[in-house]
């Protein structure tokens, strides 16, 4: 599993039928196989390849969680092509003229959302020559095309130049670049981080050399996906396993696609959910307002029953150890009464959260290691992929 090309490749001979990226349009969410996500794989890199994009070339992808996302960005890669993940958090002017100039982006794929922030610095950059635009538009300006219309093209050059398209793939190698993923830049100009096919598959072997993804989970991956966490832990190990990725269901806004989150959860009940701690207060802030909105009585009883199971746990390796052994009665009681009901609005499966992206206070850590999911710690950087060290249940 030299490239994330072979990685993609040996998942679909391994779980050919087994869901992969999981999308809500309309009012359920529809899964795309492993074999279906190589299908449309194949597809875009035919049409890029047929659009005239050539190995090396950098194309930047700024778009909300969609099953398209990754689908462009393995489009990219099989092309032998180099994406550029830009967050959608990015405004209009500097910051965006910045990295799009920086990196040399010669073609952009953009959703809808973000399509005006591409518009606006356009002409302001001398490399950029295409918009691929991932929904349809009432009016395209010059030099602007719609992914549907690329499918036609990719369609014709998969009939009459599909060796092509193997000979780009099999020219990509592991020393090959993949992405250039740029810092928060909050102490200088952002940092274009290039790391190749190689730095991806390693660190994902390394990854799972820390605990073990069964094909049957399924993760709702709420953190940005050109996050360098979420990018490799998320898209790039559940694809590793034959396990299942969903995306939080797109809004008009950022903020419309935040409120989706509850829901989504309940909908899929996750294994597990990747988390920053920004992410997890905001968690922990909901679940302390619902227990609030059931009256003093019951909130009573939730401080009492964290108190218990504080105690109980300790520090986690003296989890019901001595004395502690008295309090598991009273323990499993409130979690049977409590912290189950609790666990039932994350969809009733989820193990743990795998944290990072910043340091987690352990009052987070006790508090949802007291209502049964803990939360597990990261430390990474994006330069090396980015996962360097995690801790694990056991």
């Amino acid at each position: 599993m030299r490239t994330i090309i072979e990685l993609l490749e040996n998942s679909v001979q391994k779980y050919p039928d087994n869901p992969y990226l999981l999308e809500k349009k309309t009012d359920r969410y529809e899964a795309l196989t492993y074999k279906e996500t190589k299908e449309q794989v194949y597809k875009t890199a035919a049409g890029l390849l047929a659009l005239g994009i050539r190995k090396g070339d950098r194309i930047a992808l700024i778009s909300e969680s969609l099953t398209d996302w990754v689908i462009s960005e393995l489009g990219i890669l099989h092309t032998g092509a180099v994406n550029v993940p830009l967050s959608i958090l990015l405004k209009e002017g500097a910051d965006l003229k910045f990295r799009l100039e920086h990196s040399e982006t010669r073609w952009v794929i953009v959703s809808g959302n973000q399509l005006e922030k591409i518009r606006s610095v356009r002409k302001e950059l001398k490399d950029l020559e295409k918009v691929i635009l991932l929904d349809p538009c009432d009016s395209y300006e010059k030099n602007e095309i719609y992914m549907g219309d690329v499918k036609k093209s990719r369609e014709e050059y998969l009939e009459k130049n599909y060796e092509k398209l193997i000979e780009a793939m099999k020219a990509v190698g592991p020393d090959d670049n993949a992405n250039i993923c740029y810092t928060s830049g909050t102490t200088a100009d952002p940092k274009g981080i290039i790391l190749t096919h190689r730095n991806y598959t390693a660190n994902i072997e390394q990854t799972l050399s820390l605990m073990d993804v069964p094909e049957w989970w399924t993760t709702l991956l709420i953190l940005p996906w050109d996050h360098s966490f979420a990018h490799t832990v998320g898209i790039y190990i559940m694809m590793a396993t034959g396990a299942s990725l969903a995306a939080v269901q797109s809004g008009k806004s950022y903020l419309d696609s935040l409120k989706n989150i509850p829901g989504n959860i309940r909908e899929i009940r996750p294994v597990f959910l990747l988390s920053a701690p920004a992410l997890a207060k905001n968690l922990r802030k909901g679940i302390e307002k619902g227990i609030r909105d059931k009256g003093s009585l019951i909130e009573g009883l939730f401080n009492n029953a964290l108190k218990i199971a504080y105690s109980y746990n300790g520090l986690g390796w003296d989890r019901g150890k001595g004395l502690k052994i008295y309090l598991k009665p009273l323990y499993k009681l409130y979690d049977m009464i409590l912290f189950k009901k609790i666990r039932a609005s994350f969809g009733g499966r989820l193990q743990f959260f795998f944290g990072g992206a910043a340091l987690l206070d352990i009052e987070l850590q006790r508090f949802f290691y007291a209502i049964g999911i803990p939360m597990l710690q990261g430390y990474g950087l994006s330069e090396a992929s980015p996962v360097i060290s995690g801790n694990t249940e056991k």
